[in-house]
């Protein structure tokens, strides 16, 4: 059987062997919209001398500990799920033996940019101009894919109203973006992302439903709301020439997962895109590629992993194939969310699934070992 295990750091310091042996959950949620975060559960119990609490008057989680998971399963190579910062701490006490828990929830480096409230200009800058800037301020290495257009200081000036993670999440939705910050599982390093999703990656795996002894998920829900799926049109307002701004899209910019695209046929949904903030065509048409292509995530999947058979760690914001589903459910898909669970050895992998299309592009890897989807 593949061995599982784990290593938690404490303030860049190997926790101590008292202290792994009183941690009776992980939990690490990997997301592709939101903040990735962490959670410990611990024993703690009076001392043997009565003179306080274990663990917790030991104050190991102050404000902004930082806190860093690495998994290894079987002989693969420690694999850093999160680089994390407490942010809470709660403790639930009992009168019965072993009753007693302390909590302690961290959130990714992104909190570093949630602190504090700005407000400042960003004149004759691009959206990612204002990204790899604000990286640059917290010392992240920044993957940052160029956006356009610039807004002309005589013109226009983009006002930053808020915390810069707030502002980034914001210019990123308006180009069609995901904007976060995760720890290189390479080098150990703090990497910045500021781009569109990246379906066309290579898959990280491929998950098998219902295929015997291949079999390596515990359980598999696939969906498709067909209602999601919409066209965008928009009209701004030039305010110096008085003249029309209008954008309409109709159709995807990024790949399509499958042979059937989601947002096809007949008699499609159309949104009015108001209160943009933009005025000019360029910025419009980007907002509304960006609101078309978000909602043509419409095929949804969640289910379980089963970790000792897949033999490895499953990562959001990647894509990975799924066979066994039927030839509509079967593809490639982008993991949106992994929720990570330790318990001792036990290892736990939770995972929620999106894609754009329905049916298989041929290119699949399983395809090509002629396995059936």
């Amino acid at each position: 059987m593949t061995a599982v295990s784990y290593a938690l750091l404490v303030n860049g310091t190997p926790a101590s062997p008292d202290l792994l042996d009183v941690i009776q959950q992980i939990e690490v949620e990997d997301h592709a919209d939101m903040a990735d975060m962490m959670r410990l559960r611990l024993a703690v119990s009076v001392r043997e001398d009565g003179s306080g609490w274990t663990v917790l008057d030991e104050d190991l989680f102050t404000r902004l500990a930082s806190l860093q998971i690495q998994v290894t399963v079987g002989s693969g190579p420690a694999e850093p799920l999160i680089e994390a910062y407490v942010i809470e701490n709660s403790a639930e006490f009992s009168n019965q033996p072993g009753g007693s828990v302390l909590s302690v929830v961290a959130m990714d480096p992104t909190v570093l940019m949630n602190l504090e409230e700005k407000v400042r200009p960003w004149p004759d800058m691009t959206d990612s101009d204002i990204a790899a800037t604000v990286f640059g301020e917290y010392g992240f290495s920044g993957d940052v894919e160029q956006t356009q257009p610039a807004r002309p200081e005589v013109d226009h000036t983009t006002i930053q109203r808020g915390t810069d993670i707030q502002f980034l999440k914001q210019l990123a939705k308006r180009n069609g973006y995901e904007s976060y910050v995760e720890i290189d599982p390479s080098t150990g390093a703090i990497e910045a992302h500021f781009h569109p999703p990246r379906p066309e990656q290579p898959p990280q795996g491929v998950l098998s439903v219902n295929m015997g002894e291949a079999t390596n998920v515990n359980s598999f829900e696939a969906r498709y709301d067909m209602l999601r799926p919409t066209t965008a049109q928009v009209t701004g307002l030039d305010i110096e020439t008085r003249s029309d701004q209008p954008a309409q899209v109709e159709s995807l910019s990024q790949r399509g997962l499958g042979s059937a695209p989601a947002l096809n046929g007949d008699r499609r949904r159309k949104v009015l895109l108001s209160q943009t903030g933009l005025a000019q065509t360029g910025e419009l048409q980007a907002l509304a590629q960006a609101v078309v292509d978000r909602s043509a995530w419409a095929i949804i999947a969640e289910g379980e992993l089963n970790t000792v058979a897949y033999g490895g760690v499953l990562r959001a914001k990647r894509p990975v194939e799924v066979r066994g589903a039927g030839r509509q459910f079967s593809g490639t898909y982008y993991v949106d969310r992994v929720l990570h669970i330790l318990r001792g050895d036990e290892y736990t992998q939770r995972f929620t699934l999106r894609r754009n299309a329905l049916g298989l592009t041929g290119q699949e890897r399983f395809v090509e070992d002629r396995a059936l989807p």
